[in-house]
């Protein structure tokens, strides 16, 4: 569980620093918001030391809306906190989608632990 917290918490800063200094990360056309949700929960689930499917998505629920709440509440306080008015709604709906893009990193994630899980089974098999 920590090596999860310690991703939530790496994609937390890197995407703080994509907002604060957007101009440094160009190469991506701003893309680089989502690659970030999508790789930690990519990351979120091949860290895990299991093999069924099931015992994945505890964890990676939990990642994911933990990392999308802190991100995106920290977001709204330092990138559209200008008129002194927190937007409630609007950052409701972000957590929704940045934890949806983890979600399905995290699935992704699933899809490729299974393949070398089945390629470890065939070598030792063979």
């Amino acid at each position: 569980m920590k090596k999860i917290y310690l991703i939530s918490g790496l994609t937390i800063l890197s995407g703080l620093l994509f907002v604060l200094v957007p101009d440094w990360f160009k190469f991506l056309w701003g893309w680089q918001l989502l690659l970030l949700p999508f790789t930690a929960g990519m990351l979120m689930v091949l860290v895990q030391n299991e093999d069924k499917s099931y015992r994945f998505l505890p964890r990676l629920l939990i990642g994911s809306f933990l990392t999308s709440f802190v991100f995106v509440i920290l977001w709204q306080l330092i990138e559209y906190d200008y008129d002194g008015y927190f937007i409630l709604l609007g950052a409701l709906q972000m957590v929704l989608f940045f934890s949806m893009v983890c979600i399905f990193g995290g699935l992704i994630g699933i899809v490729i632990r299974g393949i070398t899980l089945l390629i470890k089974k065939y070598v030792k098999n063979k």
